[in-house]
């Protein structure tokens, strides 16, 4: 019999996950999540863990409480360690005793690991405070909804409408409404701040203003949708965000894992990244083979990895085989980059080479000097790797195996129709410069003239230039870093 914790995942934004959280869904045997949790969050999971959703939606239940209590309790006799991710706070409207209680009834150890709450956290996000000094010295979380409720939840309305804190409501967009009319009726004032906030603390993030009386029509005039938290009190009228120089916005073609890696480092220096196309893994037939070259990785000299996305595809492959990484003893690794470097590292390895210039043409010339001769070589990549690597070591009599083991692919961001209010955009793959073009084309998109086009490296360059003309910017250093440096120069000489 295993032992179940009880994860929140916070508020929306996968960064606010806990770092407690995080280390629990790396070491599950399996995970079971709602609607609500991030599906980012499934990415810390291993590759043999069990995925089990069981998301609720207001008359949309896709499985019951019961059901829900019956399948941890399962799950906790055929796993060790089960994680019950729910959306912030399994104590917060979560029903997190009511699973206790049926673990408890089963005997089944468990643990509670907090999560950051979206009645707290969504309204920050959005400028406003649930308690403010003069203002507000309390705040009430209420929920807006309940299951055999027909509108909003029978409360002692009048009770609500005399508190002198800030009400919070989760799960009441349904019934603002009725809400709104309610405490009007019971005495709160017509013109009391009123705000809802809908995907709270994600890229999505809405929010709208307005009074009690207007704030049903307003919601419902935008368009909103589910989940959202409503807040009502005087501090719902504030708006706290820095109103110094708008940061410059950048448009990034990456995958999930790289995009938040850029908007990290473009957060650094004062410029907003924001994804236009959403770049994903797929993986090749040719990975059967790479699975059967697995079992006899003895035979090989060398791995060379010329991106990042090849590493992880490689180690994720390592252990679905359950193949001991000190097979890895005699073997190896040559890196294309920092930014592959680093991942490697990650794996707990580092790169026994890497080039003096990122580049595909000076890596190969550089790594046939670097190995001697008999050495064979394992070269596990992308299906639109370039044949550069491939001709040199040809060339040089080199026995390899080289394997397209994964290909990528593009579908729109919800931001590719925001081209017009951006500076620059980014490409850190040849992959995603021919994806992105061939979805602006299919989605009739324009993209302005004025826009200025970063590129990682010449690989990407090249591709930009047979898709769409030259860039404007190509890294030195063919990493995140080095596309960041290259930005902020061309920025400080345009001043």
């Amino acid at each position: 019999m295993g032992k179940v914790y009880l994860v929140g995942a916070g508020p929306g934004d996968a960064g606010l996950l806990t770092i407690k959280g995080m280390g629990r869904l790396r070491e599950c045997d399996a995970v079971i999540y709602d609607r609500l949790a991030s599906e980012e969050l499934l990415e810390y999971t291993g590759g043999d863990c069990e995925k089990i959703y069981v998301g609720k939606q207001a008359g949309k239940h896709s499985k019951r409480q019961d059901e829900i209590n019956r399948i941890l309790v399962e799950c906790a006799k055929r796993h060790q360690c089960v994680v019950r991710l729910k959306g912030g706070d399994s104590f917060v409207f979560g029903r997190g005793g009511e699973e206790i209680e049926a673990l408890e009834e089963a005997g089944i150890p468990y643990e509670l690991v907090p999560g950051v709450t979206s009645a707290v956290a969504v309204p920050e996000c959005a400028g406003i405070p649930v308690t403010h000094r003069g203002v507000s010295r309390s705040f009430h979380v209420i929920t807006g909804h309940t299951e055999h409720s027909e509108g909003s939840p029978d409360y002692d309305y009048n009770l609500l409408a005399g508190l002198e804190g800030t009400l919070v409501f989760l799960m009441g967009l349904s019934n603002l409404k009725e809400i709104a009319k309610r405490l009007m009726d019971a005495g709160m004032a017509n013109d009391t701040p009123a705000a809802v906030i809908a995907c709270g603390t994600t890229d999505r993030q809405a929010a709208v203003r307005g009074s009690i009386a207007d704030i049903a029509f307003r919601a419902a005039q935008s368009g909103m949708v589910p989940p959202a938290v409503i807040v009502i009190g005087k501090t719902a009228a504030c708006q706290y965000h820095y109103c110094g120089k708008t940061s410059q916005r950048v448009g990034v073609t990456a995958t999930k894992a790289l995009q938040k890696k850029l908007e990290r480092r473009f957060a650094a220096i004062g410029m907003e990244a924001v994804p236009v196309c959403d770049m994903k893994i797929v993986k090749t037939g040719q990975m059967a083979r790479l699975r059967q070259e697995l079992g006899h990785l003895e035979e090989y000299r060398w791995v060379v990895f010329t991106s990042q996305n090849a590493v992880s595809v490689f180690f994720e492959e390592m252990r679905d085989c359950r193949i001991d990484i000190r097979r890895l003893g005699s073997v190896k690794f040559a890196a294309l980059g920092s930014g592959t470097a680093d991942k490697l590292w990650e794996y707990g390895i580092a790169a026994d080479f890497i080039p003096s210039s990122y580049t595909v043409q000076v890596f190969a010339e550089e790594f046939v000097e670097s190995i001697s001769e008999g050495d064979k070589v394992l070269i596990p990549r992308a299906v639109q790797g370039s044949a550069v690597l491939t001709d040199v070591l040809e060339r040089h009599h080199v026995a390899f195996l080289n394997l397209a083991i994964y290909d990528v692919t593009g579908c729109p961001a919800e931001h590719i129709g925001m081209l017009e209010g951006m500076e620059y955009l980014v490409f850190v793959s040849a992959s995603g410069v021919q994806e992105f073009f061939r979805l602006i084309r299919e989605n009739a998109v324009t993209l302005p003239e004025r826009i200025k086009i970063a590129c990682i490296g010449g690989v990407t360059a090249k591709r930009l230039e047979e898709c769409y003309r030259e860039a404007d910017i190509v890294a030195d250093t063919s990493d995140v870093n080095g596309l960041a440096r290259a930005i902020s120069s061309l920025r400080a000489d345009a001043k």
